[in-house]
């Protein structure tokens, strides 16, 4: 009696630890948009770039993060959610901001980026946007368009955005008209839900939604020419809207900030092409 007892008692213990660590069925579809997308770029041959980690940083951790940009050694960084969301102004190593905008209530701040001295920020479904002083972060004017507003860079003359779909938006920043619409691809099979955007060196790379993918984008046709997984970044905790979003550029040292939806840390990496595949 003893025996089963002991048997019993023990397989309820294994019972209780694999119920922790199941994921649930949300998660478990996240995993498997993942794995899907991995194995769509994988079956194109479209290269994957490995990366080290140069450093790590504090992140604020309330931060819905939906868009970040790197210049003189500031970090800007908008973040979403229904009266939480923000535009900030912080530097490495202090979470605490130096100067911060709270948007109104009925706003969901998305997608940021800098183009001259103005920084635009784009809504969720208010189809409106901001634009503010870099250095005051003092709100100038606000400009509209039609779709959902997801991410936000600009080429140094043209503003481009995301809006979950497969289609980019190139961006008159005078007259805030769209000028061209790209579809990204990867050998041919649309990639969706592209969401935080950077461009780097002549490519635009995106963040896509919900997974910890980065694809580097041609902004010349729309091809994926290579992609980056940053999983292992993803902090270890049960939280179904902790993705990876925030891609920023480092042109002093050629190298990528990347985090996600409140997130601890911030992470430095350079990327390389395995040299089996450089």
């Amino acid at each position: 009696m003893k025996k089963s007892c002991i048997a019993i008692f023990i397989l309820l213990c294994i019972f209780i630890i694999s119920l922790k660590n199941y994921a649930t069925p949300e998660q478990g579809l996240i995993q498997q948009n993942e794995n899907i997308l991995k194995q769509l770029l994988i079956d194109a041959h479209i290269p994957q770039y490995q990366y080290q980690i140069i450093h790590t940083y504090p992140h604020d951790r309330n931060s819905f993060t939906e868009g970040l940009f790197f210049q003189n050694g500031y970090m800007y960084e908008s973040s979403g959610l229904y009266g939480q969301s923000k535009i900030r102004m912080y530097t490495l190593n202090n979470t605490k901001p130096q100067k911060e905008y709270r948007l109104e209530h009925q706003y969901f701040g998305e997608g940021m980026t800098l183009l001259g001295d103005a920084l635009y920020q784009l809504t969720y479904r208010e189809h409106i946007g901001f634009i503010y002083d870099k250095n005051t972060l003092q709100l100038q004017n606000t400009f509209s368009y039609s779709t959902e507003g997801w991410g936000l860079t600009s080429n140094d003359g043209q503003l481009i955005m995301s809006n979950g779909s497969a289609i980019l938006t190139f961006i008159d920043p005078h007259s805030m008209k769209p000028i061209r619409y790209l579809s990204v691809n990867a050998a041919g099979r649309t990639i969706h839900s592209l969401n935080e955007l950077e461009y780097i060196n002549g490519m635009i790379y995106a963040n896509i939604w919900p997974t910890s993918i980065i694809v580097i984008i041609s902004p010349e046709n729309g091809n994926v020419r290579g992609w980056i997984d940053i999983h292992a970044l993803k902090p270890k905790v049960s939280c179904l809207e902790c993705v990876a979003n925030g891609i920023a550029y480092n042109k002093d040292d050629n190298t990528l900030f990347v985090t996600g939806k409140n997130w601890p840390l911030l992470s430095a990496i350079k990327i390389y092409l395995p040299q089996r595949l450089s």
